[in-house]
C-alpha cells in the first residue's frame, strides 16, 4: 500500500490567520497533569518513572548477544532503512514488540548528486512532475552570485533572479560538502511543503523491512534545530531567493523566517500526518516524529508542537554542558516539554577532558558523569543514550554504551522524590564559583558539580568536599556498591551516586 494518496488527504488545522492550532486534551488526575502521549512516546505509563533508553543503530550487530542486550535494554532506535541491516531491526523488534524504530532523514538538505542514486531528490522529482509543479519550488536558492567556502574550497554558486545562474538548479544553496551534492530544500509553500511531506512518508512507511511485515514506527529527522549549519563562509552576495526581501543566508532576517514561516510551521505539518498515520499506514498503525535539535534549545519546539521526541545530539555531559545553571535548565526544558506531552532524549557526549586544560576523567567515569546528569534532570518520559557509538558492530559496544552503574540505578534507586536542589555552593581552591546540584530518590542520591563556564578546567586541584544530608553509600561505574560515607570530593565536572535513605529537605 502507498501511503501518499492518504497523506495528500490529510486536513491540516489552522486558525484564521493561517497558523497552526493545537488541540490536545490534557488530563486532570488526582492533582497532576497526565502526560499521556510524552510516556506513550518512550513506551511507558503515565505512573511509570522506570529509567528509560534508547540506542542508535548504524550497523549490522557483531553478534546475536549484542541484539539480545539490544532488545532487552532500549525502548526506542534511530536506524537507517536498509537491506542489508534491516534483519537486525526486524530481530530487535520481533523479540520485543514495543520497541520503535525511528528511520533517519536529514531535514533541511538532500542529496540531489551520487553514483548509487538519490532515492529522495528522485522521488521528489517524480512527484513535481506528476503534477506539472515545477521541482525547484522545494529547494532554496541564491538570489545573486554567491562566493564562499566549502571544505577549505572556495566556490562560486551562480545566483538565479539576481545573478548570472541559467537554470535556478544552478543556484540551488549548497552545504557540507564541496563537491555540492547536498542541497538545502525550503518548506514555505504549500506544495514544497506537500512535496516534502509525501516523499519523507514515503521513504519511512511505503515498505516494511526487508524480508519482513515490520514497519518503521517514526520518522528521525536530523539537522532540525530553529538554525542553520554547515553551509559554510559565505564570502560575498549569500542573499536567499525564496525569503522575503532576500536576506542573506544565516542572518537574523533568513533565521527568522527559515523558522517562523518555513521549517516550524512544516514539521508541526508533518507530526499532524504522523498523528494520523493509523487511517493511512500499511500496517494501520500510528507513527512518531522525533527530530534532532542538537544543543541549539529554542521552546518554541514545544508552543509548535513540532515533535513527539525532541533529541539532544551530544548532552548533557557534566564537562561538555559547562554552567552552574545548566543543570536547573535542563530540567526546565525537560518539564516544559513533558507537559505539552513531547519526550526528550539525551544523547550523552563522552567528553573527558577541557582542551587546553590539565585533567581527563576516565572513560567509565564519563559514563557515570552522564548517567548522573540524566538522574538529575530528568522527568517520567526522558530517553538516555551512552553516545559511546552508533555501530553496534564495533568492538566493546557493550561497553562503550553501558556500564554496570546503569543496572544499580535502575534496580536500586527508586523513584524521584522531589526535583534538583542546590545542595553546595562557594568557591574552589582554584577561585572558581561552583554549584552542586542534588535530586533525592528514594533510595539514594545523586549529586553533579557541572563544570561552571567554558574557561574552566576540571583539574583535581579544584576538588572540594561536599557534605551528605546522611551516610550514603557510593556507587562506581562497574555499579559497584561501597562503604558509607558522610561527605564526598568532586571535582569541576564530577558526580556521585549514593544509595540509602535521604532525609527530606
Amino acid at each position: 500500500m502507498d501511503p501518499m494518496p492518504a497523506v495528500r488527504s490529510c486536513l491540516r488545522r489552522t486558525n484564521p490567520s493561517g497558523a497552526l492550532s493545537r488541540w490536545r486534551p490534557l488530563c486532570l488526575a488526582g492533582g497532576f497533569l497526565c502526560f499521556g502521549l510524552a510516556v506513550l512516546a518512550a513506551g511507558g505509563k503515565p505512573e511509570d518513572w522506570s529509567l528509560k533508553h534508547g540506542v542508535i543503530w548504524y550497523a549490522s550487530a557483531r553478534d546475536d548477544m549484542v541484539r539480545e542486550v539490544a532488545a532487552r535494554r532500549y525502548r526506542v532506535g534511530i536506524t537507517g532503512k536498509d537491506d542489508r541491516e534491516d534483519a537486525d531491526r526486524v530481530d530487535i523488534k520481533t523479540r520485543n514488540p514495543a520497541f520503535r524504530w525511528f528511520v533517519y532523514n536529514s531535514a533541511t538538505d538532500n542529496y540531489v548528486t551520487s553514483r548509487q542514486g538519490t532515492p529522495e531528490h528522485d522521488l521528489l522529482a517524480s512527484l513535481a512532475s506528476s503534477r506539472g509543479w515545477d521541482l525547484e519550488e522545494a529547494y532554496l536558492h541564491y538570489w545573486d552570485d554567491t562566493r564562499l567556502v566549502l571544505e577549505g574550497d572556495t566556490i562560486l554558486v551562480r545566483g538565479w533572479g539576481g545573478g548570472s545562474a541559467t537554470s535556478p538548479a544552478e543556484a540551488r544553496v549548497p552545504v557540507y560538502y564541496r563537491n555540492l551534492s547536498r542541497r538545502l530544500v525550503q518548506f514555505s509553500t504549500p506544495r514544497a511543503a506537500q512535496l516534502h511531506r509525501e516523499v519523507m512518508v514515503h521513504l519511512a512507511f511505503a515498505t516494511p523491512f526487508a524480508g519482513s511485515t515490520i514497519y518503521p514506527d517514526g520518522i528521525f529527522l536530523d539537522n532540525a534545530t530553529a538554525q542553520l549549519f554547515n553551509f559554510g563562509n559565505i564570502l560575498s552576495g549569500g542573499r536567499v531567493r525564496e525569503a522575503p526581501g532576500n536576506p542573506q543566508l544565516g542572518s537574523r532576517e533568513h533565521l527568522r523566517w527559515h523558522w517562523n514561516d518555513n521549517f516550524g510551521p512544516f514539521l508541526t505539518s508533518l507530526k499532524d500526518t504522523l498523528e494520523a498515520a493509523a487511517r493511512w499506514a500499511p500496517d494501520q498503525r500510528r507513527k512518531f516524529l522525533m527530530i534532532n535539535v542538537a544543543n541549539i534549545w529554542d521552546d518554541e519546539y514545544v508552543s509548535r508542537d513540532v515533535a513527539d521526541i525532541l533529541f539532544q545530539e551530544f548532552l548533557y555531559n557534566p564537562v561538555r554542558s559547562f554552567g552552574k545553571g545548566m543543570a536547573e535548565e535542563a530540567y526546565r526544558r525537560n518539564s516544559l516539554a513533558e507537559a505539552a506531552g513531547i519526550a526528550t532524549f539525551y544523547s550523552a557526549s563522552t567528553a573527558r577532558n577541557v582542551q587546553g586544560r590539565s585533567g581527563e576523567f576516565s572513560y567509565a567515569d564519563v559514563l557515570l558523569g552522564n548517567l548522573v546528569y540524566y538522574l538529575v534532570t530528568r522527568t517520567q518520559s526522558t530517553l538516555f543514550y551512552e553516545m559511546g557509538t552508533n555501530a553496534p558492530n564495533v568492538a566493546g559496544w557493550d561497553t562503550l554504551t553501558w556500564r554496570g552503574c546503569i543496572d544499580a540505578a535502575a534496580k536500586q534507586l527508586g523513584a524521584p522524590a522531589g526535583g534538583p536542589y542546590t545542595l553546595a555552593q562557594g568557591r574552589d581552591p582554584l577561585g572558581n564559583p561552583y554549584e552542586v546540584k542534588a535530586r533525592r530518590y528514594e533510595r539514594g542520591l545523586v549529586v553533579l558539580r557541572n563544570r561552571g563556564d567554558w574557561n574552566q578546567g576540571i583539574e583535581p586541584e579544584s576538588a572540594v568536599t561536599v557534605d551528605l544530608p546522611t551516610p550514603l553509600a557510593p556507587v562506581d561505574p562497574a555499579g559497584r556498591v561501597g562503604v558509607a560515607v558522610t561527605s564526598v570530593r568532586l571535582r569541576n565536572g564530577a558526580v556521585a551516586m549514593l544509595l540509602g535513605s535521604v532525609p527530606g529537605p
